[in-house]
């Protein structure tokens, strides 16, 4: 035989859930504003949404002389060894492949 729930005990159940949605919500809102990784998330949310960020791309060779220099609304990926970015301008993909005594630096420029 089931037992009913009093109105008591509905009240507390709904006490404890509203605790446990509003710790939850907290926690989310701390690791989206309040860490670096959750600032990258945002970075990366607000580049994938608006077709890029404003950024200027810098390569330098061994001696440190600019070799590559581009600025516009770009979205970068980087991994094995090269940088690609998509300029939403022109729509164009570039892939910049990075050699031993290169450095690439990319700065937001908003």
């Amino acid at each position: 035989m089931e037992k009913k729930m009093t109105a008591s005990q509905k009240k507390k159940m709904l006490t404890g859930t509203l605790i446990a949605v509003a710790l939850v919500a907290a926690l989310i809102l701390f690791i989206i504003f309040g860490t670096a990784g959750g600032k990258r998330w945002q970075k990366n949310l607000q580049s994938s949404v608006n077709n890029g960020l404003n950024r200027e791309i810098l390569v330098y060779n061994a001696d440190g002389s600019i070799i590559y220099e581009k600025t516009g609304k770009f979205d970068i990926n980087y991994g094995d060894g090269r940088i690609e970015y998509i300029d939403a301008e022109t729509g164009l993909k570039t892939n910049i492949y990075i050699g031993y005594n290169a450095t690439v630096i990319v700065n937001e420029l908003d």
